[in-house]
């Protein structure tokens, strides 16, 4: 029996606990609302990626499983896009500051969809900008969040007669 290399399924369950850790770091000076929220989120990410770390830990304990990563590397053919998505997140998250949340997230959106394969303009537009809008509207409309403000968020504000 050829054991299954599961080394690579612990890449997910090690970056959802690294966000539920920023979940519990970031909320300690938001309302008790986004707390509320921020606390089920990064418990739900954190008995997830638990799950998932129990599951590999007694399949390898019963041999039927090693902690090989070939699954990120295989197969070659999608490890360019692979490198390309990480790519993206982190001009995401570099270019946040300038480009705010929403702008950033519909450029972000769009060009991780196209990694991906969508390449109907029409669909990959509407997409990210749905993602997009529906950020906006949870985050800064409607939760106040704390996330910088760029020109689409400046421009709403100023067509509101509000302040970013």
């Amino acid at each position: 029996m050829e054991r299954q290399a599961l080394g690579a399924d612990l890449v997910i369950p090690a970056l959802a606990l690294a966000f539920a850790a920023y979940f519990f770091t970031s909320i300690s000076g938001l309302a008790w609302e986004a707390k509320a929220n921020g606390m089920i989120i990064g418990t739900a990410l954190s008995l997830l990626a638990g799950a998932q770390v129990i599951r590999i830990v007694v399949k390898i304990a019963r041999g039927r499983a090693t902690l090989g990563t070939s699954a990120i590397w295989e197969p070659r053919e999608v490890l360019g896009k692979r490198i390309a998505m990480v790519l993206v997140t982190i001009a995401f998250i570099v270019t946040i500051p300038w480009l705010g949340l929403t702008l950033g997230l519909l450029v972000g959106m769009a060009a991780a969809l196209w990694l991906m394969g969508v390449r109907r303009p029409g669909l990959l537009a509407a997409i990210a900008f749905a993602v997009a809008f529906a950020a906006y509207g949870l985050f800064i409309l409607a939760l106040d969040a704390r996330f910088p403000h760029g020109p689409v968020e400046k421009a709403i504000a100023a067509a509101r007669g509000k302040g970013p």
